[in-house]
């Protein structure tokens, strides 16, 4: 397993509630999974490794890969943050223990109950999900930036991007309402929702964004 960290365990206490008084290392096996799993799902294992490479040898910032440290820093790091606080919540409810897998106490609070547990466990999976959509949608607009996106030079093991669910989340996409297939001169729309624009015709479609409009 890859031990290179595409964030740290402080940026995911900074932008979760994760309490300042957590063990990095309670966090650390979130985040790997996480990244290795959902993340490199989304990205691929040809554009996931190089981004792990790039991070490993401290070539990220370089100008030869600006446009992998703009996907790490605006859609990666965020999507990361969120899926390794939904994996983070069952480290915290309970342990493996010698004697067996036991519930988490506080010493300065209540457990919570496990309905409760699983109303964190759904938010957390939904906001998770919409970062991930955010970076797929971002991988298709943008492929040409990213050449090893999808590049089909894949060895045993490795994982091609997941582009199934690119269109899948809450998200409603501009374009089946007040402008779809409505023209500019009478409806004043001149914006590349339109239905006369240039962009892709599934870009104005109804069904871009399934039926959550």
């Amino acid at each position: 397993m890859n031990n290179v960290l595409l964030i740290s365990e402080e940026l995911l206490k900074t932008y979760s509630y994760i309490s300042e008084n957590v063990q990095s290392d309670e966090l650390r096996y979130a985040i790997m999974i996480s990244q290795n799993i959902e993340i490199q799902e989304s990205l691929g294992t040809n554009l996931y490794q190089h981004i792990l490479d790039a991070v490993d040898n401290g070539t990220i910032g370089d100008v030869s890969n600006t446009n992998y440290k703009y996907l790490l820093d605006t859609y990666i790091q965020p999507a990361l943050v969120a899926y390794a606080l939904y994996r983070a919540l069952d480290n915290f409810i309970a342990k493996f223990m010698s004697v067996g897998l036991v519930q988490n106490r506080s010493e300065v609070g209540n457990p919570i109950d496990f309905k409760l547990f699983l109303h964190l466990k759904t938010n957390a999976k939904n906001d998770a999900e919409f970062s991930d959509n955010l970076l797929r949608r971002h991988l298709i607009f943008k492929s040409g930036n990213y050449p090893l996106y999808n590049s089909g030079s894949l060895n045993d093991g490795q994982l091609p991007p997941d582009t199934a669910t690119a269109f899948n989340s809450p998200i409603t996409m501009p374009g089946a309402g007040f402008y779809y297939n409505r023209k500019s001169g009478k409806y004043g729309c001149t914006s590349w929702f339109c239905a006369d624009s240039d962009r892709p015709q599934w870009y104005g479609s109804p069904t871009n964004s399934g039926n959550l409009h």
